[in-house]
């Protein structure tokens, strides 16, 4: 199974000319990674146009940060699965930041994740608790209940991101051990296939710790995702840790 890294934007790259200039680097940096699968996710402004560029001989897919569960309708400034099916190929929903800022909720997280589904997108399902307590209790709840009525057979198109509030953008990441105890009992919901990645204050100099657990599958990168030397490092320290766990066995 290759690993997945994706690159959340969030609300940076504020001009078509910074999006055009991180797109291309990122591009022309990963593209000779074998093993690792990158994912992009730009503000939606910008979809199209990143689309173009990465899809010049990369291996860059694209995925939206949002989505709405209608299909379409008068629903001012928001966009349906199907206005993205043809662009992008991942969708971010139930960020933690979407859930404080914006209050979706489980219910509304779980609507989007079978609309998603239904338009042939995969789902990157962020979960994760508020404050620290060594207890995986929140974000199975959060993921049992986004996954309430999506039948067996879309689990395998599914990316879970264990996203502890307490670490996004704090610079106090979670230790890998702990976040392996927690993928392995969000898991118990998923399947043998499915993507399981980490995020909160992904660095270069903390990535290596997270490759070599065999739980985690990949991270999601928010901040220095828009930092080119630093998402490269990232992606190539995960990619070359994967490789030495996977030749040792």
């Amino acid at each position: 199974m290759a690993s997945l890294i994706v690159g959340n934007w969030k609300m940076y790259a504020t001009s078509i000319a910074d999006a055009n200039i991180l797109a291309t680097s990122i591009r022309n940096y990963v593209s000779h990674f074998e093993n690792t699968d990158i994912v992009l996710c730009p503000p939606a402004m910008w979809l199209i146009e990143i689309r173009n560029i990465i899809r010049k001989g990369s291996k860059i897919s694209l995925g939206a940060q949002n989505v709405f569960y209608e299909k379409d309708g008068a629903y001012t400034g928001e966009i349906s699965p199907l206005m993205l099916k043809d662009i992008a190929d991942y969708v971010i929903v139930g960020h933690s930041e979407r859930r404080e800022y914006f209050g979706e909720t489980n219910l509304d997280v779980n609507e989007k994740v079978i609309a998603v589904l239904k338009a042939g997108l995969k789902p990157i399902i962020c979960v994760g608790e508020k404050k620290k307590n060594n207890s995986a209790s929140q974000p199975y709840k959060e993921l049992k209940e986004a996954l309430e009525g999506v039948p067996k057979k879309y689990l395998k198109d599914i990316v879970v991101a264990y996203e502890p509030v307490w670490a996004i953008g704090t610079g106090e990441n979670a230790d890998p051990e702990y976040v392996a105890r927690v993928l392995t009992k969000l898991r118990e919901l998923e399947s043998r296939n499915t993507m399981m990645l980490y995020g909160g204050s992904v660095k270069s100099k903390n990535i290596k710790g997270y490759a070599k657990r065999p739980e985690i599958n990949g991270v999601l990168v928010g901040g220095a995702s828009v930092r080119v030397s630093e998402f490269e490092k990232i992606c190539r320290s995960f990619e070359e840790e994967k490789a030495v766990i996977f030749n040792e066995d």
